[in-house]
């Protein structure tokens, strides 16, 4: 499932609105999203789970062309937990 299948979804779940008024809702939630996570707050979206972002530390890996050892930068990433309800699904 993608982008445009969620608005899609939304579209045929709410008779009264277009699919473009359905397509603009998807992305106006992803921007919230995306903008609480770059803030470093978590995203909470409850009986469905939790995205956060954590911080990745260095580490070693081993370039596969030379076979040398590396190190790999550490970085930001976005974790999502899932919750129990979905996890039971």
């Amino acid at each position: 499932m993608n982008k445009n299948d969620l608005a899609k979804a939304i579209y045929d779940t709410h008779g009264g609105m277009s699919y473009a008024d359905a397509q603009r809702i998807m992305d106006s939630i992803l921007e919230i999203i995306k903008g609480r996570l770059t803030r470093g707050e978590k995203v909470l979206i409850s009986g469905f789970g939790c995205f956060r972002v954590v911080v990745r530390k260095d580490r070693k890996g081993i370039n596969p062309q030379t076979g040398k050892a590396i190190v790999i930068r550490g970085r930001k990433a976005i974790a999502f937990t899932p919750s129990k309800y979905l996890k039971s699904v």
